[in-house]
């Protein structure tokens, strides 16, 4: 993998650009048209939206397991705006 330097405006963007595709469950077309332009960097950007998905389930699930009295609707609403 090689190493990549993004400018914190760059990055900015790409996770707003993202997390709204997400958001509208057409994360899948915003990914497609990386890959054309970058395999490389769709690919890590796969790799970090399964991994944030998987993250929000756990700490879900620990938070659960814990006997934590609280209500889960934030974490609920989260996970399923961007799941």
């Amino acid at each position: 993998m090689s190493k990549r330097l993004l400018s914190e405006g760059i990055l900015d963007k790409f996770f707003s650009l993202f997390l709204k595709a997400k958001a509208q469950k057409k994360e899948s077309d915003w990914l497609s048209r990386l890959r054309k332009e970058d395999p490389e960097l769709a690919d890590i950007w796969s790799d970090w939206d399964k991994h944030t998905d998987k993250l929000l389930s756990q700490s879900r699930q620990a938070l659960k397991d814990a006997g934590a009295e609280s209500d889960y609707s934030n974490v609920d609403a989260i996970i399923k705006k961007y799941s």
